[in-house]
Parts: structure tokens; C-alpha cells; sequence
């Protein structure tokens, strides 16, 4: 599947659970809303296991497109059902870790901290506005984000300043499941004003790499509107499509009305993906390491991250400040 080629864009999602991450990740890369969800690529939670609070994904999911776009859909950071599993069937914990919930975070970090490492992107997915223990993990896992690594030796007598450099992606905030009042300017304006307030000393991008102005979603609204505008991006439920769920006229109203669907207030859901998708793919590709990266040479750098990760003395310190 993985070719010698480095036109490669790396996309990875994280979020709490339920919040949508698998079916915004295949709505992305290779399915259509209008498509049976058993059908996308990273399964959805079905509805069982929404009434029983558990989760789908588990561990890091892989798949590559025909445009050469790597997605990695992740299991839900901080999740309380993992923390479920993990009491109740008597698992045992690795010797580092003396209780659950501090494994369960500890393994949160580890893949956000991944991928800050081996994306281009990262989407973080929310489905209310807004939840300060989620920026505030954010920000540890930047911390405790693996160092880019060295160039090799032949390289580095050239490298100068470059070899101080640091790697950190761009970050979108996907607001899912958001409602009619969430696409008002005014409150949209409080939002990216909030996210610029809390993330202002983040080294990751979260601005300047995606907007909701410049692809027509609000028609005569000017740039200068948002004084800063961040990574946000809104995406409505995806079945409130139906006109069953929209209020329409009362057919007393005369005969035009009563044809007239209720008022939604924002573009339809697969109008915003479809532009969600469009900016997604022409998003840069900066390069990940000192050295040029093809598709397979991603993997193994890949894999190198996560053994590293996985050892990583700034996580096994900030574990025993946990416990």
C-alpha cells in the first residue's frame, strides 16, 4: 500500500468519546454521508454500544487514500469506558503504573503525543463548546511531545541553526454536532476569540491553516470580521438532514410557505464536509523530520516514534507526579 513516493499528507484525530471521531475521519477519506455507516472504513460506535457508554476504537487505525492521504483514527483520550474495562475485568496494569485512571491517562498522552510527532494535521474533535481539561491536555501533551530527531551525521555539519528546530503540526478544532445558534457570527466570533485566549502560548498551529470565511459559509460576512481567526471548523448533525426534524410553515400560511422547508440557519452537513474535505487536502505538507520522508520511510519513522514514546523519560516523570 505504501509507496516511494513523498507527496504524503498525514492526518490524525483526537477527541473525548463519542464525539464523532470515526465517522468525521471516513467522511473524510472515503465515504459519503449519505452511505450506510457499517459500510465507512473506521466503524462507527454502533448503537448498542452507546447505550452500554462504551467505545469503538481501539488503538490508532490506519488508511490511506487514493490521493495519498494517511488518516489515523484513534480510541477516545481519557475514556471513561477504558477505565470501566480496566476495573472491572482485573486487568494488569504495566509495573509503572499503580492505578487506572492514571494508566488510562498516561495512555492518552502517549498518542496524542504521537501524533504531534507523525502528522500534518491533527483534528480535534469536540461536540459542545467547550471543555478547558481537554486544552489543558493538549498543552501536556505538547509537553511531553518527543523531540524531532537529529538530522543524520552526514547532514548535520550542514544543518546550522536548523538542528534546534521543533516539529509541531497544525491543529483544527472540529466543532461536531453543532447547533443552529453555534453558526451565529456572533457567538462563532466568541469562539475562535476563547481558543486564541487559551492556546495563545501553544507552539502548535493553530491558526492561519484553514477557514470558515473563505469558502462562502458565511455569505457577505468580511475576513476583518473575526479579529483573529483560528483553525475552527462546524459541522452540524449529520440527520438533520430530514425535513421530518425541520419546522415547516403551518399550511394555514398560504400555499408558498407550506412548500418552504423550516429555517436551518447554516449549510447543509454534506456541503460542509465537502469543504471541510477540499481544505483538509490542500492543506501543506511540511516535512515531519530533518530528512525527506516517502510513504514508507513515514511508517518505520513512525513506528521509531511510538518505541519512543513508549520510553519516554518526560512521561515516565510526569506519571510519578500523577501518582
Amino acid at each position: 500500500y505504501l509507496l516511494d513516493q513523498t507527496d504524503v499528507l498525514v492526518v490524525g484525530v483526537l477527541g473525548l468519546q463519542g464525539t464523532g471521531k470515526s465517522m468525521v475521519m471516513s467522511l473524510l477519506s472515503a465515504n459519503q454521508p449519505e452511505e450506510d455507516q457499517r459500510t465507512y472504513v473506521f466503524r462507527t460506535q454502533s448503537q448498542e454500544i452507546k447505550e452500554r457508554g462504551g467505545n469503538q476504537t481501539s488503538g490508532i487505525d490506519f488508511f490511506i487514500t487514493q490521493e495519498r492521504i494517511i488518516f489515523l483514527d484513534t480510541q477516545p483520550i481519557l475514556s471513561p469506558s477504558i477505565l470501566d474495562h480496566l476495573i472491572n475485568n482485573d486487568r494488569k496494569l504495566p509495573p509503572e503504573y499503580n492505578l487506572p485512571h492514571t494508566y488510562v491517562e498516561m495512555q492518552s498522552l502517549q498518542i496524542a503525543a504521537f501524533l504531534f510527532t507523525v502528522c500534518h494535521v491533527v483534528i480535534v474533535v469536540q461536540d459542545w463548546f467547550t471543555d478547558l481539561s481537554l486544552y489543558r491536555f493538549l498543552q501536556t501533551a505538547e509537553m511531553v511531545k518527543p523531540s524531532t530527531p537529529s538530522p543524520s551525521h552526514e547532514s548535520s555539519s550542514s544543518s546550522g541553526s536548523d538542528e534546534g528546530t521543533e516539529y509541531y503540526p497544525h491543529i483544527v478544532f472540529l466543532q461536531n454536532k453543532a447547533k443552529r445558534e453555534n453558526f451565529c457570527p456572533r457567538n462563532l466570533k466568541q469562539m475562535h476569540l476563547v481558543i486564541d485566549k487559551i492556546m495563545m502560548h501553544s507552539h502548535l498551529k493553530y491558526k492561519g491553516t484553514l477557514s470558515m470565511l473563505q469558502c462562502n459559509i458565511f455569505p457577505g460576512l468580511p475576513q476583518s470580521y473575526l479579529d483573529t481567526e483560528v483553525n475552527l471548523f462546524l459541522l452540524p448533525f449529520m440527520d438533520s438532514e430530514t425535513d421530518d426534524v425541520l419546522p415547516r410553515a403551518t399550511p394555514g400560511s398560504g400555499p408558498l410557505f407550506s412548500l418552504l422547508p423550516g429555517y436551518k440557519g447554516h449549510p447543509s452537513f454534506q456541503s460542509l464536509i465537502a469543504k471541510l474535505r477540499s481544505q483538509m487536502m490542500s492543506m501543506s505538507r511540511p516535512q515531519l523530520s530533518h530528512t525527506i520522508l516517502t510513504e514508507k520511510n513515514w511508517f518505520h519513522y513512525a513506528a521509531r516514534i511510538w518505541d519512543g514514546v513508549k520510553k519516554s523519560s518526560a512521561l515516565s516523570e510526569y506519571s510519578r507526579l500523577l501518582a
